[in-house]
């Protein structure tokens, strides 16, 4: 016991005499230090670690092995191909999205801008000799929302203009190859007439068709309900409530209709003309001269192949061996047979759509890498970054918070200099289109910055009403747009049907204006001379708008308006629209405008000296431009948060505050809030889509109907009824 104590206290000194002379002589005791935490360590077996390590080794292999062959699928080589599997892209402009990552597809995400600009930069890289699109439905996806006509006509832009720079470059040995095992739609086929050679299965279908349309009118069926529908229109031109008012399109809707569909089918007609020219040629057909003239009315001059074109377009569709007599497709060939003909080219010699979108991306940001460094700090010669906000679908007042702070995030953030603001709305609330248009407008005199509307398949009505605020607008050939109109309809429920289902009423009515909201009373005198009145005064400021913001008098606006419907084409021509072009000329033409706005001062020594450096700064008809979008999530973790613009506290001070700027804008909120309730009255404030009946704005009474069948019928016929009366732009 004693010798062990002594041991015990040799080791308690040898501890402090070894740190002391350790630390005297600058010395660290790891030695010590080691033996105290070693006695508290995890001893393995040798077998257990030797186990442990061989997995370790393996892991780190097989991560290994995956990196290089993940970087080895994002390396672009020489003489590459890129395969394109259109349908079974997702194309949404919010970017990646959770539910993208959850559904448990093999897809690729990405937005529609990206698209364009994959694209464009295949067409400037020379690696790329080759371009493949796969559009069979068999790869189409449910969760994919169709592209509608005017974006087809941007993407096949697009690719008109690679296959022309590409053949000059490769002395015509780019090739094209676009294959199907059916088109769906006439809008696939126009895509595919892009490339140099077709090829379909030979049970496939090619439904060249035309445009048209079949439209339902519910009049006689909401009076044999008793239901009639109060209404007041201007001009005779708009349809928005026809098919609940009417039994049929008036002439004026018909004339209007039929010139827009007309121009629609011959742009349709003149983009395969161009794709298919060759094979148009030879071929020979009878001509419908009462088609032709109906389309030559439309449009300025219809060339000889665009004649053809229409006449096979209203002979169509066609089976896949009529298809192939008449020079529609090259060849019949199965699917599976390309690819595999395609797989046997190696895959260091095809790379897939998307993937040659984020290494090419990387590639920009690497070489841009300094560039977008100094840029965020100061203003960079011939670059320019530009803001991107979306308007889409109904615009209602459930979206003005979202649309609105991404418009204040964008004119409040110093290191962007101009705003394209992407719509593709068909209208509806007359209140919040007014409510946007002002923070458009604010935006745009608040910031100095230039503001370019740029139009998607559709931005009318309301949706042309927010563009009026823009410095310019562009739209695409096919866009529909214009509209310029104010519907405003209300439906009345008859007493009498409702005796005949058992059902009694019994009203208090303290003033007489609480009646102006009951749908169980038809308005009269000075109600109806109310409710027509406040339709009157919304047209006239729609117009104003139009005249303040297109530079137009009142005949001028007078001969466009009334509810007409234009195409982007169209559009052009009558002063709605300033330029044909879709997104990416859209962004080009802001940050042209964001140049021509920078002080017209000589480059300095640095300014000059970045120029030399990087040659893409050298070139002013196209500047280098970096595009932020306010709608993509900024990080993976955002998709975690699944945040909306709506939960946010909206605050114009908060958001100025977030980007450094010191000036006061805080008025725009009240003023915005003002102008909306200030114009609600468009709007019957007495529906609710979520309840069978509705007497007055505050009070909510669920009806029992005796017969369960009627009351599923009328239930049906009210929310549709509901669903399209609020849509008053």
């Amino acid at each position: 016991m004693f010798q062990e104590k002594n041991e015990h206290m040799n080791n308690s000194l040898s501890l402090r005499t070894n740190f002391s002379n350790n630390f005297l002589k600058e010395r660290k005791p790891n030695l010590v230090y080691t033996k105290i935490y070693s006695s508290n360590a995890i001893v393995f077996p040798p077998l257990k670690k030797l186990f442990l390590g061989s997995v370790l080794l393996y892991t780190g292999i097989q991560s290994f092995r995956q990196w290089r062959k993940y970087n080895k699928s994002m390396t672009i080589n020489n003489n590459s191909t890129v395969f394109w599997n259109v349908n079974k892209t997702i194309i949404d402009d919010n970017g990646l999205q959770l539910t993208h990552l959850l559904n448990g597809r093999n897809n690729d995400v990405m937005t529609f801008l990206d698209i364009i600009q994959t694209i464009e930069e295949i067409k400037n890289d020379d690696r790329i000799t080759g371009f493949v699109a796969d559009l069979s439905s068999i790869n189409k996806l449910t969760v994919n929302s169709d592209l509608g006509f005017a974006q087809i006509q941007e993407i096949k832009h697009a690719l008109d203009e690679l296959k022309e720079i590409k053949n000059k470059k490769l002395k015509n040995n780019f090739k094209m190859l676009a294959f199907t095992d059916t088109f769906d739609s006439q809008a696939d086929y126009f895509l595919a007439s892009s490339f140099d050679k077709i090829c379909m299965e030979p049970t496939g279908m090619v439904p060249l068709i035309g445009f048209g349309t079949v439209q339902p009118f519910f009049k006689s069926i909401l009076e044999k309900y008793g239901i009639k529908t109060q209404s007041h229109v201007r001009n005779e031109y708009k349809n928005a409530v026809s098919f609940l008012t009417s039994t049929e399109y008036n002439n004026s809707q018909k004339k209007n209709l039929t010139h827009v569909f007309s121009n629609l089918t011959h742009q349709l007609a003149e983009g395969i003309a161009k794709g298919r020219g060759k094979s148009l040629d030879n071929l020979k057909i009878l001509k419908n001269s009462n088609l032709l003239v109906s389309l030559l009315s439309s449009s300025k001059t219809i060339d000889d192949n665009t004649e053809k074109m229409i006449e096979l377009i209203n002979q169509g569709p066609y089976s896949a061996s009529e298809a192939i007599d008449l020079g529609l497709i090259d060849k019949l060939d199965y699917r599976r047979r390309i690819i595999t003909d395609l797989k046997k080219k190696g895959d260091d010699q095809t790379i897939s759509f998307a993937k040659y979108h984020i290494a090419r991306s990387n590639e920009i940001q690497h070489e841009k890498r300094q560039v977008l460094k100094i840029a965020g700090k100061q203003l960079v010669p011939n670059h320019v970054n530009v803001s991107l906000v979306h308007i889409k679908n109904d615009i209602t007042k459930d979206h003005i918070d979202e649309v609105i702070t991404s418009l204040m995030k964008a004119g409040y953030d110093k290191n962007t200099e101009a705003i394209v603001i992407r719509i593709d709305s068909p209208g509806g609330d007359y209140g919040a289109s007014d409510t946007i248009w002002e923070a458009v407008d604010f935006i745009k005199k608040e910031s100095k910055k230039p503001i370019v509307a740029s139009f998607g398949n559709v931005a009318a009505s309301g949706g042309y009403y927010i563009a009026l605020a823009c410095d310019k607008i562009l739209a695409s050939p096919g866009t529909i747009t214009g509209s310029i109109g104010v519907a405003s309809a209300r439906p009345v429920i008859s007493k009498q049907q409702l005796k005949k289902w058992g059902i009694t009423l019994d009203e208090i009515q303290i003033t007489e204006g609480t009646k102006y909201y009951s749908i169980f009373n038809e308005l009269s005198g000075p109600h109806l001379e109310k409710f027509i009145k406040h339709v009157n005064e919304a047209y006239e400021l729609f117009k104003k708008r139009v005249m303040d913001g297109r530079n137009m008098d009142t005949r001028q606006v007078d001969e466009i308006a009334g509810g007409q419907i234009w195409t982007g084409f169209d559009a052009t021509t009558n002063g709605l629209v300033d330029k044909i072009g879709g997104l990416s000329r859209s962004i080009q033409e802001a940050a042209h405008l964001a140049l021509s706005r920078r002080k017209s001062e000589s480059f300095n020594k640095e300014d000059i000296k970045l120029m030399k450096k990087y040659a893409f700064l050298k070139n002013s008809e196209e500047p280098s431009i970096k595009v932020v979008d306010y709608q993509k999530p900024s990080s993976f973790f955002d998709l975690l948060n699944n945040t909306s613009l709506e939960q946010e506290i909206f605050s114009i001070d908060e958001i100025k505050n977030n980007n450094n700027n010191s000036k006061s804008g805080s008025k725009s909120s009240s003023s915005s809030s003002q102008s909306a309730s200030s114009t609600s009255t468009i709007i019957p404030s007495f529906i609710n889509p979520h309840s069978p009946l509705t007497a007055h704005p505050d009070i909510t009474r669920s009806t029992e109907f005796y017969s369960k069948e009627t009351n599923n019928l009328i239930q049906h016929i009210l929310n549709y009824y509901i669903h399209s009366v609020n849509k008053t732009l």
